[in-house]
């Protein structure tokens, strides 16, 4: 049975409008990578390194989106009349708005899939070893890409984004990001399973959430591009519905990794927390006197403990009641009721 399609303007339009929903998304998710990476920072100086990615990827993301609804008022308004209709404008890929759009979708894919790699640089303990393979996918990602877009500019005879030669290279720029997207979340995944066996389980420790919400991250982007692949081979135009908001994920899934890094909850900043608690552990020799927290009051991810902590009063009162914090004739005091008391208990 044939697969039923639609057309190819509506499409479009159904892919700018999805576009512009998760734009707004990505608007909100910029300015606040930048109020946690400036004004809440947890280093002495602000990141710039990571403060300058995060604004490389919203402006391309932001030229994006403008060109493609610049098409949408080309396509719909000004050249609607012209032979063919919309569907015949937006068919011509050679089309200097559409060259620059993927050009700019590659840039950011390739600035996105970077973002995804030193993440999971920084979640094996900045082991080289363990990224060389996800590296070898970004660079064969960036020279499809490029090729892609030099074959968009140089196409004036093709009339639709699945001829032979564009799906060459569209082809393998998609199964490629997709194996990067794919090997990098296995690798971290593979991780977080360590972390979690370490630490006795999920059960063991409180604040587990934290690792899933850094591994869904790279699967929000990875399941995006399963459906982008599967229909750009099946020749469907419902791939354009897909591939235009992909363009808005490549700035949203590495600016979530970005706001973990900024808030110092990644992986590895998981995992040297909960170390330090466990050598402080046995050092702890009130541990048996803290009472079990329940996990619906548990602190903010912003102030969190991996170790059930006393406030300094609670402290303060609980050293007290130790006898080295008493003078000779407080404790010599003490000694002579406990025997009166233990006398009370013999008799």
């Amino acid at each position: 049975m044939a697969i039923e399609d639609i057309s190819l303007d509506r499409a479009y339009l159904a892919a700018i409008w999805l576009e512009t929903l998760f734009y707004g998304m990505n608007i909100v998710l910029f300015f606040s990578c930048l109020f946690v990476l400036t004004i809440r920072r947890r280093t002495p100086r602000v990141n710039k390194a990571l403060v300058g990615i995060a604004v490389l990827m919203f402006c391309f993301s932001t030229c994006h989106v403008f060109l493609g609804f610049y098409r949408l008022i080309m396509g719909f308004i000004v050249l609607r009349n012209q032979p063919g209709g919309p569907a015949a404008f937006f068919s011509d890929v050679s089309i200097p708005a559409n060259v620059a759009k993927v050009g700019l979708h590659t840039v950011n894919s390739i600035v996105g899939d970077s973002v995804v790699v030193w993440r999971c640089f920084l979640v094996w303990g900045r082991d080289w070893k363990m990224c060389a393979a996800p590296i070898a996918l970004v660079v064969g990602s960036a020279i499809c890409g490029f090729g892609q877009t030099f074959y968009f500019a140089r196409g004036q005879q093709y009339h639709s984004a699945f001829a032979h030669p564009l799906v060459m290279w569209n082809g393998s720029l998609f199964s490629l990001s997709l194996a990067t997207n794919m090997v990098v979340t296995g690798l971290v995944a593979l991780r977080v399973w360590y972390i979690l066996r370490l630490s006795g389980g999920t059960a063991g420790f409180r604040y587990w959430r934290i690792l899933v919400i850094i591994v869904e991250s790279g699967m929000i982007y990875s399941v995006a591009l399963i459906c982008e692949v599967t229909l750009y081979f099946l020749g469907l135009n419902s791939f354009y519905i897909v591939y235009d908001p992909i363009g808005q994920l490549t700035g949203i899934v590495p600016t979530m990794i970005l706001v973990l890094a900024g808030l110092e909850l990644t992986t590895n900043d998981v995992h040297s927390r909960m170390t330090r608690s466990q050598l402080s552990r046995p050092m702890d020799f009130r541990a048996g006197a803290i009472p079990a927290t329940d996990d619906t009051h548990t602190m903010p991810l912003d102030t969190m403990q991996f170790s059930s902590m006393l406030s300094y009063r609670e402290r303060k009162s609980v050293l007290q009641s130790f006898p080295f914090n008493q003078s000779d004739d407080e404790r010599s005091q003490t000694k002579s009721e406990r025997a009166a008391a233990n006398t009370d208990l013999d008799v």
